[in-house]
């Protein structure tokens, strides 16, 4: 349970960061990049030698860690520009409700056991996805709404993939500890490099003004981020939990500790749905939990 603690911590810290990004005006794709290679230096320092060689190209998981890598860049700039589009509540409502996509996996593949005490867990997980995430604010332009009907579409089922991955490259390939390391190394390096090819273009057409904070709020981001995927895989071998419950709590737990940081940090004003939400993330972590113990 201590890996999925951390887990939940620091992929709340990454919730979190994002909203002082917007308050200093960092440019959240050049700290996107710097963040890769921040992580991979923090797991190359975690596992005492840089694993990819030929011979780790080799490995049966090194074909999962590009597309992971990928997805990586990917989403993280996608919830950026989502955020910026069509706001965080949409985007944060779409990212969590992704976890119905590696439970489904779970279920279908592993045949893992849903009692129902843990499905309305889920159930109850959903509905407070959704409270919440709610406001009061309407969507008036057709431009916004044609967004808002693509991005959060996009980023709950590529979300959704990067969990129902995580699950399964765990599953089939990570048995060692080291294995795991060299396994979000590489993945992690894929990332970076794709992301320093595409800014290295626009510092070359000057589309991009190097600056040294960006580079700082990307070591900031960075050694977190390697943490919360690492502690997640941690939780999932740890076996003290199915994946079907695992997960969910996860990305439940972490709407939790956000929006916890946004009443008592931010002081964010949170309507009647809102609160209900929060109560309904606290029932649905307890009927997950117990419902797989059970």
């Amino acid at each position: 349970m201590i890996f999925l603690l951390l887990s939940i911590l620091f992929n709340s810290y990454l919730g979190v960061i994002f909203a002082y990004f917007n308050r200093y005006k960092i440019d959240s794709f050049q700290a996107i990049v710097f963040n890769y290679w921040a992580c991979v230096i923090t797991g190359t320092i975690i596992l005492g030698h840089f694993p990819i060689n030929i011979e780790s190209i080799q490995y049966p998981w090194f074909k999962w860690s590009i597309l992971m890598g990928f997805l990586f860049i990917t989403v993280f700039n996608l919830i950026s520009i989502s955020s910026v589009k069509v706001g965080i509540t949409i985007t944060q409502t779409s990212n969590k409700l992704s976890l119905v996509i590696p439970v489904l996996f779970s279920f279908l593949v592993y045949q893992e056991h849903i009692s129902w005490l843990k499905f309305i867990g889920i159930v109850v997980a959903l509905i407070a996805v959704v409270l919440t995430s709610k406001n009061n604010n309407t969507i008036e332009t057709s431009k916004k709404i044609s967004w808002q009907y693509m991005l959060p579409i996009i980023l709950f089922i590529s979300s959704g993939i990067i969990d129902t991955l995580t699950k399964y490259v765990e599953r089939t390939y990570l048995i060692t500890n080291d294995i795991s390391n060299a396994y979000l190394i590489s993945g992690f390096f894929i990332a970076a490099i794709l992301g320093s090819i595409v800014l290295s273009y626009q510092y070359i057409t000057s589309k991009r003004v190097f600056n040294i904070k960006n580079l700082l709020a990307g070591i900031v981001l960075g050694v977190p981020n390697y943490f919360s995927i690492y502690y997640l895989i941690k939780a999932l071998q740890s076996n003290s939990l199915s994946s079907s419950a695992t997960i969910p709590i996860n990305n439940i737990g972490v709407l939790f500790v956000v929006s916890m940081f946004g009443i008592f940090i931010f002081k964010e004003k949170l309507n009647k749905a809102n609160y209900i939400g929060l109560l309904f993330t606290l029932l649905a972590i307890l009927l997950i939990f117990f419902g797989d113990k059970f």
